[in-house]
């Protein structure tokens, strides 16, 4: 080869690799990884799960809100930023619906909780949700008539319990923001219209979250000259009809309002009159959802689908045994059970599977209540009933449903 080729060559490769560093400079293009928005493009994670992917964490300028089908309660999950929060608990029973809609979505923190006021169909699922989740901090409000619920709940827990007042501010990474407007006075006769009521700003809408907040709470917000204006409504009080006046609904004017309930429990819940109230606004009822009906808003725009767990494909089972209180695990093959976990439906109990946990094909794995002899110890002295038949669900770290006994 001779000497001026070899120059020429040699020139040529530096001139590459001056054009290629350039690529990586200002001004060049952007080759940071794309945060998916299309869940079905997310990564699949370990489980062995098939179904359209709904944990895909919504990128900066989105946020995800999601109204939980937990019956005739109250679950609102926000994501944004990277963080997420958690608004009412639902009621103790519905607290395998709320772990698998937090699961499906792969929550894996929770940075915050609201409870916006103390019933049982509001904060009956906290402790459930604290064996699940870490949880960064509880809020309440400071003015309820039994504030003492609440209290208990967060020294239980061992979680850090803040009081909020009207005009406190918690700003999430992302600039998401919740705006205390209520209560603004102690109502003697009810704490749902001592309900926390928030504004929240996310994904360039106002969402308005009133709890229970009744007629009573509503007027003296009225009153009070509150900017209720919001895109989204959360309806107060499950949508019964002794919420959501005519005025009230007019001074909110949303375009889209969600109710939270089961008419087969309460035949009030959704009511007519309520719904009336809302002419203009397209209203979503969460008993029409599968785990809840998830809401996502991106530059003011939203939209909105059915939050579906995962179908398992896991040849499993799973047996209860009332007198020796166990519950058998058995698979045909190998299986990390990191996450998973078993619902006792009489009970409303649960058992969390600790990371690393897993089953060998053929080999049975026995879960036994405290003074019980198995695999793993479920710290609990009784779970399974011995006066009916017993039902005892696993699910997956995703949520969905891997084996039912009976």
């Amino acid at each position: 080869m001779s000497r001026k080729l070899r120059l020429l060559k040699i020139l040529t490769l530096i001139l590459a690799l001056v054009f290629a560093a350039c690529g990586s400079l200002e001004g060049g293009p952007d080759v940071s990884p794309a945060v998916p928005s299309d869940t079905s493009a997310a990564v699949p994670s370990s489980d062995p799960t098939q179904a359209p992917d709904n944990s895909a964490a919504p990128p900066a300028d989105e946020a995800v809100v999601t109204a939980v089908n937990v019956g005739r309660g109250d679950a609102i999950l926000i994501e944004a930023g990277g963080q997420c929060f958690l608004v009412d608990t639902g009621a103790k029973k519905a607290g395998d619906n709320l772990l698998r809609a937090l699961a499906a979505r792969g929550v894996e923190r929770l940075d915050g909780v609201f409870l916006t006021h103390p019933h049982a169909d509001h904060i009956g699922g906290m402790k459930i949700v604290a064996q699940r989740y870490e949880i960064g901090m509880m809020y309440a409000p400071a003015i309820a008539l039994d504030r003492e619920k609440t209290d208990k709940l967060a020294a239980d827990l061992g979680i850090s319990l803040q009081r909020l007042s009207a005009g406190d501010k918690i700003t999430a990474d992302s600039g998401a923001a919740f705006e205390v407007i209520g209560p603004l006075e102690l109502n003697g006769e009810d704490d749902n219209d001592n309900s926390l009521v928030l504004r929240l700003e996310a994904g360039g809408l106002t969402w308005l979250l009133t709890g229970d907040m009744q007629f009573a709470e509503e007027t003296s917000l009225l009153r009070s000259g509150a900017d209720l204006k919001a895109e989204v409504l959360k309806v107060g009080n499950h949508g019964n009809p002794d919420a959501t006046s005519d005025e009230f609904a007019r001074a909110v004017s949303p375009s889209a309002a969600v109710i939270s309930t089961s008419t087969e429990e309460d035949s009030d819940s959704a009511n007519p009159r309520v719904i009336s109230a809302l002419r203009g606004a397209d209203v979503y009822v969460t008993q029409d959802y599968t785990l809840g009906v998830m809401m996502t808003a991106k530059e003011g725009k939203l939209e909105t689908a059915d939050l579906v767990p995962p179908v398992a494909d896991i040849p499993i089972s799973i047996s209860i045994d009332n007198a020796s209180q166990t519950a058998t695990l058995l698979s045909e093959t190998d299986a990390d059970l990191s996450g998973w976990f078993i619902w006792s439906v009489k009970g409303s109990e649960l058992f969390v599977f600790p990371q690393g946990a897993s089953i060998r094909a053929g080999v049975p794995l026995v879960v036994a209540c405290r003074g019980g002899s198995g695999d793993y110890i479920w710290d609990e002295k009784k779970v399974w009933s011995d006066k009916a038949d017993e039902a005892g669900v696993l699910y997956t770290s995703s949520g969905a449903e891997a084996a039912r006994s009976n």
